[in-house]
This record gives structure tokens, sequence and C-alpha cells, in this order.
């Protein structure tokens, strides 16, 4: 005989999971059916309980204790036993409405939820890419049932992409479409993801492009002028840091002639320590102000932003490097095109030809970790930045690319006017 209890707000506050169980049922004596579910973890569940008309057995929560009312969860209980008792299925009509939802979410329902939770944890940079991917690229399947898409739609969807803007703009595409739906599987919104099954469109090979010193020079001469970017790739050149790294670079960030990028900002999300040599510094610019406003008369105050027109930092990266690119041609420049970040790969792949320092000193300066010296065990005791080694490696190789140029590292003014 199943033992009930009066359930009152008194006597349920005091219903648990006896020491020994993993769960226990206790029943309410006033309404068959209606319980309390408790967990050995302490987790409490109001439920139903009942048998369909072909015999089977289900059982429905109604919701936790302390955010549900006991008057609510019975109210719920007597309309679901009731419509038991006329044949119905309370739990497989939820399952039905749940299905049914699901069934009319469109793609651009799913867009804007993705990426409304994206803001929360990818860096600004990573959510923008991610929006044009979905917004833009991703535009044909919005008014898509998102449900009834499948992963012929989707192949054929990347095919046009990879035709239109390149093979690897459709892989990046393919990544994001396919984040998004997992994210709507894990949600409870879809039943599957239609992109996980579909080809890459494009295999990519791994970079390898690396700039000559003739290409460095003439980079180095292209890039004289008083403009952000000018001053940018110079300091991608000097140091082999990412482009967003000094793009949204801040005076707060820099100490004498040290640069520490926080961990907010460092791809891996670890503090980064640069001593930056003369030549380094000479490629900053005066510090500006913000001029004076009429809201709440605010003062005029300096920038935070070393570079950019905003607080934000720089931007435009993509117009500003056709520019250049089209300075290296009028200036007789030749080899193949190059990237931003090929300046990183060739800081590192060249300081490591000259045996400027140890690999791990090289590994230390771009802010990565994967060498002996950081790795496992080594890793958890070995604490030290290699400033000194830092510093007298940048400082190598700045005189290497000051010779490049012909002129004097120490002269680091007249350097930085080209």
């Amino acid at each position: 005989m199943i033992e009930t209890t009066k359930f009152t707000r008194t006597t349920v506050a005091r219903l648990g999971c006896p020491p020994g169980r993993g769960e226990a049922f206790h029943w309410d004596a006033d309404l068959p059916g209606f319980g309390l579910r408790c967990l050995a973890s302490g987790v409490r569940r109001y439920v139903v309980q009942y048998r369909t008309k072909l015999g089977g057995q289900r059982r429905v929560s109604l919701g936790d204790p302390g955010t549900v009312k006991l008057d609510e969860a019975r109210d719920k209980a007597r309309d679901m036993l009731a419509q038991v008792r006329l044949g119905g299925d309370p739990h497989a009509a939820q399952q039905d409405a749940r299905r049914q939802a699901r069934e009319a979410v469109r793609v651009s329902a799913l867009v804007d939820g993705y990426l409304a939770a994206a803001a929360k944890r990818m860096r600004p940079r990573s959510l923008i890419e991610t929006k044009r991917h979905l917004s833009e690229h991703g535009k044909p399947l919005h008014e898509r049932i998102a449900a009834e898409v499948d992963r012929r739609e989707v192949a054929t969807l990347l095919a046009s992409i990879a035709e239109r803007s390149g093979g690897v703009t459709a892989n990046r595409v393919r990544s994001s479409l396919s984040a998004m739906w997992t994210w709507a599987v894990m949600a409870g919104l879809q039943d599957a993801n239609p992109v996980a099954l579909t080809a890459k469109p494009a295999i990519e090979a791994s970079r390898e492009r690396v700039l000559s010193d003739a290409e460095l020079a003439a980079t180095w001469h292209a890039t004289g002028g008083d403009a952000d970017h000018d001053r940018i790739v110079r300091l991608l050149m000097l140091t082999g840091c990412r482009r967003d790294e000094v793009g949204r670079m801040r005076w707060s960030e820099l100490d004498g002639d040290v640069w520490t990028l926080p961990a907010l900002r460092a791809k891996n999300g670890l503090a980064h320590e640069l001593p930056l040599p003369a030549l380094a510094i000479a490629q900053l610019p005066p510090r500006r102000t913000l001029p004076a406003t009429a809201v709440n008369d605010a003062p005029a105050r300096q920038r935070g932003a070393v570079f950019g027109e905003t607080e934000a930092g720089f931007s435009g990266w993509s117009r500003c490097k056709a520019r250049l690119d089209a300075r290296l041609a009028a200036g007789g420049a030749e080899g193949a095109p190059w990237t931003l970040h090929d300046l990183r790969r060739t800081f590192v792949t060249r300081m490591n030809d000259m045996g400027v320092a140890e690999p791990h000193v090289i590994e230390a300066l771009v802010n990565h970790h994967s060498g002996t010296a950081k790795r496992g065990v080594a890793g958890v005791y070995n604490r030290s930045a290699y400033r000194e080694q830092k510093r007298t490696a940048l400082t190598t190789w700045a005189d290497h690319l000051a010779a490049l140029v012909g002129q004097s590292a120490a002269n680091a003014a007249t350097i930085r006017r080209g």
C-alpha cells in the first residue's frame, strides 16, 4: 500500500530523501497521483503520475517547490488527471507541443538567439565575423523552417558561397552554421544539426608565407607616414604580435618601455608582457585628446586607445592593407601577396633562423606556451616571464630591421620618419 501524506506548505518543506537512498516519492493524501520526488542530491520536484489508456505509466514534472506554489502545482496535477480520465495523455500532448514549437522556428530566429548567446562569450572581432557569416552569407536560409533544412540544402548553399567568395569563406560559414545548430540542439530548440555531416567546401593548407629581407625593407619604407596603419604595421614587424593586439592597444597597458597585453585581450587568455625596444616605442603616436562636449559640460580628456578614431581601437584593416599593397606595387616590390598575420610568422621564423634567442624564449615572445619549457610538469612550476631574454631578443631583431633599411636603431625618431 502506498503511504501518503497530507500536503501542506509545512509538511512539504519537511519532506526529503532518506539517508542511503537515491530518491524517494511522497504522495499527497488528498489528490492521488500528485506527489513530490526527492533526490539524494537535494533536488525536489512536484510530479503527477498516471497510466495511459494503453497501460503505460507516465510521470510529468510540475516544478520546484521553491519556485512553484503548492496550490499551483496541485491545480496543474488536477487538470492533467482530468485529461487522463477523458482518455488523454498530457505528457504526450506536451511532447507534441514542444515538437510543433520546434518545427515552427525559422532559421532567422535561430540566428538571433545564437548571436545573443554568443555575445556573452565571444570576443568582439569573432562575434562580428560570426554575425557576417550567419546574417549575410546565411541569409538564403533565413525564411526556411529550421527543422526542415537538410544536408543537401546546406551543401548547396556552401557550394554557392565557395564559388562567389572562395572556399575558405565557405569553410568559415560552415563552421558558424554548425555551431549555431549545435547550440540550438543543446538548447532543445532543434532535434538535429543538418550541417554536421556536410563536407568542407575547400581543403585548407597551412599558410607558409615568410617575407624576405628585401620585402621587410620595402614594407618598412612604405610605412613611413604618420597614419595609424603605418605605425601598426611597423609594430607588427618589430613585435610579432597579432594585429588586433596592437590595433586595440591602450595607453594604460604601457608602463615605461614595457607593454603588458591583458589576459582579456590575449587569444589564449594569458597576459603577455613585452619589453619594447626604442625602435618600437618610436612607432607610438602622440597621445590624442578627446574634445570637450556640451553634454554634462564634460571637459576635454586624453584618449585611452592608442590607435583608431574611437575608444574601440583601430578599424579599416582591409582598406588600409589594400593601400599599402598599392604603394608596394608602385615602388616595384616583388613577391607573392602577404597578410598582416604573415608578419608574425616571419618574426618567429627569422628569429629562429638567426639564432636570436632560444626557441622557448621566441615562443614566449609571441605568447605561445607549447614548448618543453612550459609543457606538463615544467609548465606548472616554470612561471618565468623571460623579461630580460625577451628584451635582448627584441632589441637584436630591431637592430636587424634597422640595418635592413640602412639606418641606426639608436636614432629611432629618424627611422620613424622613414
